[in-house]
């Protein structure tokens, strides 16, 4: 097996790499807590049967199960986690397919919540089909942005940390620069504004239609929905700043201009590793159903077991 380099060798040393594994260990473990919570609720009570519910439970799910993994393979190392230094193709297909299909599903929540108030607008029905043609969309661009690397363009590459495998920031000395910068936009820019543009036509539209009882049922999810993605954007923010500096100041300069500060890696990966337990609590103040489904979750899986027994 082919040995990894780590063009970020000297951003860390012993005391500053032990910090970010505790806080990550932290922020992963809350995080895998509370969105566990958060998908037994969409995914064990009646709000299964709710398309737009079950098209959220997506995102939630895949939010969960990252950071799952991800906190696996904290614990699971050794102390020298740090200079893991293997080949970088299986785990960097992987981070990056996954952190893509991620902010993909997402993107889809919100367009989800516009296409359903234009549906209502015009007085079409709705096209259940839709909810399977958003997740095959995001398994697509999920590929796309993650498999350049398998057929000789880009690479996979450690992270800031020297352990994380992912779609490398170090832009090669070719014509491929120009692709893989596409790439970073496509993944970030694209989606966030997306995200933006489809929920600012969603509003506009359930402001310009409040006699519709229909549009009106489905105010409160679309608030919930915006409330959630600014908060999840906050927390993504940060380190899609801190990577995208790094990338484009190559691109501009022809050469690894910008170093980040140890301080501000530090944080903004545990601000980002920390987003779905931000997203779940969030979930849980902002939105009715949610918040119902998840206190009374266990006391309404109890009366069923009871049922049964009778």
């Amino acid at each position: 097996m082919s040995v990894q380099t780590c063009d970020w060798d000297n951003l860390f040393n012993d005391d500053d790499r032990s910090t970010l594994k505790e806080g990550l260990v932290l922020t992963e473990s809350v995080s895998v807590i509370l969105s566990l919570w958060l998908n037994l609720a969409l995914l064990f009570t009646n709000l299964k049967y709710d398309l737009s519910y079950r098209n959220l439970a997506f995102f939630t799910l895949i939010s969960c199960l990252r950071r799952v993994l991800s906190l696996g393979h904290y614990l699971l190392l050794s102390e020298s986690w740090f200079d893991f230094k293997e080949s970088c193709t299986f785990n960097g297909f992987w981070d990056t397919f996954l952190s893509v299909y991620e902010v993909e599903c997402l993107t889809h929540v919100c367009i989800e919540r516009y296409v359903v108030h234009k549906y209502i607008n015009n007085g079409w029905e709705p096209i259940k089909w839709h909810y399977c043609m958003y997740q095959g969309l995001c398994l697509l661009f999920a590929a796309l942005y993650s498999t350049p690397p398998l057929f000789g363009v880009g690479n996979y590459g450690l992270d800031f940390t020297c352990n994380s495998c992912t779609f490398d920031m170090v832009l090669p000395d070719s014509w491929q620069k120009q692709f893989i910068v596409l790439i970073y936009l496509l993944r970030s820019v694209k989606s966030g504004s997306f995200m933006i543009v489809m929920l600012y036509w969603a509003r506009k539209l359930e402001a310009g239609n409040k006699s519709s009882e229909k549009m009106m049922e489905q105010a409160p999810f679309t608030k919930s929905i915006v409330k959630m993605t600014v908060v999840v954007l906050m927390c993504w923010l940060p380190i899609t700043l801190v990577r995208g500096s790094v990338v484009l100041s190559q691109f501009l300069n022809g050469h690894t201009s910008l170093v980040p500060s140890v301080l501000l890696v530090q944080w903004s990966m545990w601000l980002s590793s920390i987003s779905p337990a931000v997203m779940s609590i969030t979930l849980f103040l902002v939105d009715d159903q949610i918040r119902k489904k998840a206190l009374n979750f266990f006391k309404i899986t109890g009366i069923k077991e009871t049922k049964k027994e009778l």
